[in-house]
């Protein structure tokens, strides 16, 4: 008998593109480094000294030395360390905009260990090597280093099952694995709960019993959630809103106003009247390769 693997992150980086890069690689000194609250999330990687993070929630943690702590969503926080800790801080955007659950995980500062992992052991390693180098086209490395790291990061998290509720727990349960797959490979599938509890191989009860204690939220409300987002992104990028609802499971585009503007608080036609008008701030912060690139590493974050 075959058995068939079943690729639990693809769905979520086809639908929510990464986009990471280098804000600080160097020696840590004493000066505070601080983050404003944005929807951007952060990973700041450790190859040695003492470095703490403060935050609101959970408070003040220690990154692991080796290690790094996971910001995956606009969290305000500052980094305290003494002089000598050498650190790799990057800024990345995975859909924080549409709530992607992959960043709404709880607590919003994750430390983590690279001994828990012998394949993120090894890329953190490269990327510090990398990182705190001179070598030519080191931006170029680093940034495709951190794209792997992030996903390395997603892998541990399911494998560990470091959280006991979200979605990276009910990812790493086989029975509500295949469920979840399900609703993000093709939202626009009419499921039920019945179907969804059928794909799981549960019974109806079982499954919706199990998908709340694991997930936070009822099967349907995931679903919901989950079609919102993509739909966010998908009008977004310019797809055209009747489009985007037969995407996405809606009859017509006044079905996914209806749910859209419940959850988002606006249209779908507001929404992209606002991303509109915040592209070009956007565009201003990212025009040029190096913002952010601290090549002297003598700058805060």
């Amino acid at each position: 008998m075959q058995i068939v693997q079943v690729d639990r992150l693809t769905p979520f980086f086809e639908r929510f593109p990464a986009q990471i890069r280098l804000i600080f690689a160097g020696r840590f000194d004493e000066r505070r480094m601080v983050r404003e609250g944005s929807s951007s999330g952060y990973v700041h990687c450790l190859r040695n000294g003492r470095v703490t993070v403060l935050a609101s929630d959970p408070g003040a943690v220690q990154i692991p030395d080796p290690g790094l702590v996971f910001v995956p969503q606009g969290c305000e926080h500052t980094l305290v360390a003494p002089a000598g800790a050498e650190l790799v801080s990057a800024q990345f955007e995975f859909g924080q905009a549409f709530g992607n659950p992959l960043v709404l995980l709880q607590p919003g500062v994750l430390p983590i260990a690279v001994s828990d992992s012998p394949e993120l052991e090894a890329t953190h390693a490269l990327l510090m090597e990398e990182g705190l180098s001179k070598r030519c086209a080191r931006g170029f490395a680093v940034d495709r280093l951190l794209q792997y790291v992030l996903l390395i990061i997603y892998r541990h998290l399911i494998r560990s099952q470091t959280l006991s509720v979200g979605v990276t727990r009910a990812l790493a349960d086989d029975r509500l694995l295949r469920a979840l797959t399900a609703m993000h490979k093709a939202p626009g599938r009419s499921w039920t709960l019945d179907t969804l509890a059928d794909v799981a191989g549960m019974s109806r009860a079982s499954f919706a019993q199990r998908f709340r204690e694991l997930i936070g939220a009822t099967p349907i409300d995931y679903l919901t959630r989950w079609r919102i987002s993509i739909a966010q992104s998908l009008i977004d990028g310019g797809m055209p809103i009747k489009k985007a609802a037969v995407e996405v499971g809606y009859e017509s585009p006044a079905a996914l106003s209806r749910v859209f503007a419940k959850r988002v608080g606006c249209s779908p036609k507001g929404w992209r009247s606002r991303t509109e008008r915040a592209t070009d701030t956007i565009q201003r912060s990212t025009n040029d390769p190096d913002e952010g690139l601290d090549r002297d590493a003598d700058r805060s974050l």
